[in-house]
């Protein structure tokens, strides 16, 4: 059952810190946590050639992305970028690259994490060192080129509160409900311009939940959806958490 595949990798919510290559396109990812992940960037996005021409210096796309205990990408949403063309670059080549089956101390795993592209007018360098966006916007700024930084929108900054058009519950036998009475199960997920639920996580857990249950509520949260949410009348992605209370009430 996929959906089983993708309760393991909400379970880790990684950041990769350290880079190595071994070839030309091979990128090697670890973090302190013990998460092993290769990614084959058989294309690397191109720096896009009207920004070179604008001035531009420096940009930055950070994009999360799902990758399944046998490598396969299934999920990926733009959540930073300081500029719609250097998107519209990573857009294009990422579902070309080759990922690696994520290894958690030797384990396959699955995972959602980070990537971090800087691009620079010589080129774009993949990496999981966390960079500073408002770094390139100074850059750009002090070179009389304003950056079109977007991010995820702070729900504070929406028009209307997040409104959940269907919200199903969790399906779960009442007998996990009984023995694991009172336990928690806590969840980040996006939810895109159109109010699509994209990537649930498991970020907590209190009481140990059973493992059904954990499925249960992530199969529950990828059905939901929103009214698109806006920020001055256009469309915005967001992040948001949410709790689940195993209860018999």
């Amino acid at each position: 059952m996929k959906l089983a595949k993708s309760l393991f990798s909400a379970c880790i919510i990684c950041g990769l810190t350290q880079l190595s290559t071994y070839a030309d396109s091979k990128w090697v990812l670890s973090s302190e946590d013990g998460v092993d992940l290769q990614i084959d960037v058989t294309q690397l996005p191109s720096y896009p050639h009207a920004l070179t021409e604008a001035g531009y210096l420096e940009g930055f796309v950070k994009v999360s992305v799902d990758v399944d205990h046998h490598g396969e990408l299934r999920d990926w949403i733009i959540v930073e970028s300081t500029h719609p063309s250097f998107t519209q670059s990573v857009e294009r080549v990422i579902e070309k690259w080759e990922f690696s089956a994520p290894k958690v101390n030797g384990e396959p795993r699955s995972i959602i994490t980070h990537l971090n592209i800087n691009f620079k007018s010589s080129g774009a360098v993949l990496s999981m060192s966390l960079p500073s966006e408002m770094l390139a916007q100074r850059i750009n700024q002090m070179s009389g080129y304003r950056s079109q930084y977007r991010g995820l929108t702070s729900i504070n900054d929406l028009d209307t509160s997040p409104f959940p058009l269907d919200q199903p519950s969790p399906r779960v036998p009442q007998q996990l409900v009984d023995e694991y009475e009172e336990s928690q199960a806590s969840f980040n997920f996006y939810v895109d311009e159109a109010g699509q639920v994209r990537m649930p996580a498991l970020v907590e857990t209190k009481g140990d939940p059973d493992v059904q249950l954990l499925v249960a509520a992530q199969d529950a949260i990828s059905q939901w959806k929103f009214e698109p949410p806006t920020r001055n009348k256009r469309p915005v992605k967001i992040r948001l958490s949410q709790t689940f209370v195993f209860a018999n009430r």
